[in-house]
């Protein structure tokens, strides 16, 4: 008697079945967690601004940047009025040390005219037609006023000049019988001590006076030192 066979089943293909929809429900769920998770990630959109707010923006950042650049046209105003102004500032600077330079001695000029005009005066005290004449024919008493009249304007002319010079800071010294000093002194030649009735090492004669400026001296006195 034959006996119906009944198909075998493997254990292959009886396990895949299941596993199958496992996998598709898990795969699903990756997905779905995966798109969650970059929804809660991407930013909210905000809300879009009407078109009047937009102008109204607009409109409020151009009288911003208008405002940005006047001032700094004015600054820039400003700036080449001040740079003008330091040119002009220069320009009158020079033109005064200019003038400074030239005419600085201006005043020393003017106070030694008066020198000048005594020295004039002083030649006019002595005629010409009296230094002229005749020995025989001047007269004694004449020409000894007229000496003292050219003394006297010397005299007057060289102390004006001294003041002057004074007046500038200059002054004049003496140095006979001082110890010689090689700073203020220019010895001309040695005297003997005994002949010139001083002391060795002093300044026994005098040929030119010294004149010092502000205590520096500017000529030095030749001198004759005693030996």
């Amino acid at each position: 008697m034959h006996t119906p066979q009944t198909p075998a089943l493997t254990t292959r293909s009886f396990v895949s079945s299941p596993s199958c929809g496992w996998a598709a429900q898990e795969g699903d769920g990756k997905e779905a967690a995966k798109a969650g998770d970059e929804a809660a990630e991407a930013p909210e959109a905000g809300p879009v601004p009407a078109p009047e707010e937009l102008e109204a923006e607009v409109a409020r950042l151009r009288g911003e940047l208008e405002g940005e650049r006047k001032a700094a046209a004015e600054a820039k105003d400003r700036l080449m009025r001040t740079l003008a102004d330091m040119e002009n500032l220069r320009q009158r600077t020079q033109r005064q040390i200019a003038e400074t330079k030239q005419f600085a001695v201006q005043s020393v000029v003017k106070s030694f005219v008066e020198v000048v005009d005594n020295l004039e005066r002083a030649i006019e005290s002595v005629p010409l037609a009296e230094l002229e004449a005749e020995a025989e024919a001047v007269d004694r008493a004449k020409a000894l006023k007229l000496l003292k009249s050219l003394h006297d304007g010397v005299v007057l002319t060289e102390s004006i000049t001294l003041k002057l010079l004074e007046k500038e800071g200059v002054t004049r010294y003496d140095p006979l019988g001082q110890p010689f000093d090689p700073n203020l002194h220019n010895a001309m030649f040695n005297v003997p001590a005994a002949a010139a009735n001083s002391e060795p090492g002093l300044v026994a004669v005098v040929v030119k006076k010294g004149y010092l400026l502000h205590d520096r001296p500017v000529r030095a006195a030749d001198v004759g030192v005693a030996q």
